[in-house]
């Protein structure tokens, strides 16, 4: 006997739209009050309200890492840089192509271009173990969150601006790092240690003077560490950045780079 359509708790399902409907009302409210209330995003408080339910509609069909909140942080960003040539947002990571649907919305709202870039088949094999800020172990498994290229192209055709959007499949290693353009806007969400150091390695030195990088893996002490090591940005050529949420949220923003100065 199959069971029924409101026990389920997949994309789609009831359950699914109504956590949404409650984390609007509590964990998200006040963000997507903050958001809707800002006047230099988009031209009216309809349009960026439409593009919170648009969110809220994605989050209901495709399977998501991240809140919200955070998507609203992200896109906020992108359209503070609203009509700029050559506007360029990088994602590393994709998932199951939710944050990408929602990206690729406020790229398009923005006039800009989305580079995605992943794997397409999971997490790569590792032996990495990571504990997390509460003291929980965290092993990420060789072909965890494979969202192949195809399925995370059809959460865009569906639900995004496919039109935006260019893929890049691969490990990051042979990908981002040969990534030369200038970046406004950069969401790393790649869970490994050395894959946060490869992305970020190669995006946060092209940083325009006022861009931005975020990165979903701060509630990983391997990640903090990295980000709190001197050492690290020295070898990219660059100041340590001002880090808002570091050694306490899960999710980091990361202000533009400082060259170093080697006199």
């Amino acid at each position: 006997m199959k069971p029924s359509r409101w026990y389920r708790r997949g994309p789609g399902s009831p359950y699914r739209k109504l956590q949404s409907l409650r984390f609007l009302v509590t964990r998200d409210r006040q963000a997507v009050r903050g958001f809707v209330s800002r006047r230099d995003l988009l031209d009216s408080a309809l349009d960026r309200w439409r593009l919170v339910r648009r969110f809220i509609h994605v989050t209901n069909h495709v399977r998501g890492y991240h809140t919200l909140g955070e998507m609203l942080r992200v896109t906020a960003a992108i359209l503070e840089r609203r009509r700029r040539g050559c506007l360029t947002v990088v994602e590393a990571g994709a998932g199951f192509g939710g944050s990408t649907a929602k990206l690729s919305l406020a790229v398009a709202a923005a006039g800009g271009r989305l580079v995605v870039f992943d794997s397409f088949r999971g997490i790569p094999p590792n032996d990495e173990v990571h504990e997390s800020l509460d003291g929980r172990r965290v092993v990420f498994r060789a072909g965890a969150f494979a969202g192949r290229l195809a399925v995370v192209r059809r959460a865009v055709e569906r639900f995004g601006a496919p039109e935006v959007c260019e893929f890049h499949k691969g490990w990051f290693e042979d990908t981002v790092s040969g990534f030369c353009d200038p970046v406004d806007v950069a969401l790393v969400d790649v869970d490994l240690l050395s894959s946060t150091r490869t992305c970020v390695a190669a995006l946060y030195p092209r940083l325009r003077p006022d861009g931005v990088l975020f990165s979903q893996d701060g509630h990983l002490k391997a990640v903090v560490e990295l980000f709190a090591d001197a050492g690290y940005w020295a070898s990219l050529g660059v100041e340590p950045p001002v880090i808002e949420g570091l050694g306490r949220d899960k999710f980091l923003r990361l202000e533009p780079p400082q060259k170093r100065d080697l006199t």
